[in-house]
């Protein structure tokens, strides 16, 4: 099954089903399933899509909850989570996906207080409203998944700082001191790809603003030159597998 997801004015394709035996901390997509990819999507897509055209590629791990005696295809395993409560009464989710995390939330609350010999109670999960909520905000606005912090991203500094540094994607000096003083954005990874995702956008415009936007850190936490050619060293080491 492909996705054509749109995403930030950007459109993500994908995905592919590879099992893997261990654990990796950066996950690579491989040769054959970015081909796959694109193959399939040309079936379908007026203008074909080639690797030219892909601004960055990224994978991840699916943890999926199957016994050791499971055999198969890991389509085949079941997507569903698990709650298992421990004998020393450790509550822990296995399996699941992104798409019913309310759930998983859900039935793991319940599962911890009963645990914990707290009284009954209807959980919230299902429709708990996320930090930030606010109805109304216009999709095409940049800025809108801030929701009602929205104005406070514009008011970090000066008018002029909220242009953005790149005309690609949507990162501004404001939105870079907002998640700095209220999101405890440490380093530069935790900007490109955690903050503004643009490591997931457009990995090459991302390795061409991490000189600035390291400078905008380094002024904003006090740290210096040697601080700068690190961050960028290392988040460009990452960067480097998200470009084709």
């Amino acid at each position: 099954m492909l996705f054509a997801v749109p995403w930030h004015n950007h459109v993500i394709l994908g995905t592919t089903d590879t099992l893997i035996e261990a654990p990796l901390s950066e996950p690579q997509a491989l040769d054959h399933e970015i081909d796959f990819v694109l193959g399939n999507a040309a079936q379908y897509m007026h203008t074909k899509p080639t690797r030219n055209d892909v601004k960055s590629v990224f994978a991840g791990l699916r943890p999926l909850a199957a016994s050791a005696a499971k055999e198969g295809k890991t389509k085949e395993i079941s997507r569903h989570h698990k709650v298992h409560v421990g004998t020393s009464g450790l509550v822990s989710v296995l399996g699941g996906k992104w798409t019913t995390y309310r759930k998983m939330a859900e039935d793991t609350v319940n599962a911890a207080a009963m645990v914990g010999g707290l009284p009954a109670k209807k959980c919230k999960t299902r429709k708990l409203k996320l930090f930030g909520h606010e109805p109304g905000l216009a999709f095409e606005d940049p800025l809108h998944v801030y929701g009602s912090e929205r104005s406070k991203v514009l008011n970090q500094g000066p008018k002029i700082q909220n242009n953005s540094l790149s005309d690609k994607y949507y990162i501004s000096k404001n939105q870079i001191l907002y998640s700095i003083r209220n999101e405890m954005a440490m380093c530069l990874e935790d900007i490109v790809a955690r903050r503004v995702r643009g490591m997931f956008l457009d990995a090459k415009e991302t390795q061409r603003l991490l000189p600035e936007i390291a400078q905008i850190m380094a002024e904003e936490l006090k740290k210096d030159s040697d601080w700068i050619k690190n961050e960028i060293n290392q988040t460009e080491k990452i960067l480097n597998t998200y470009r084709l």
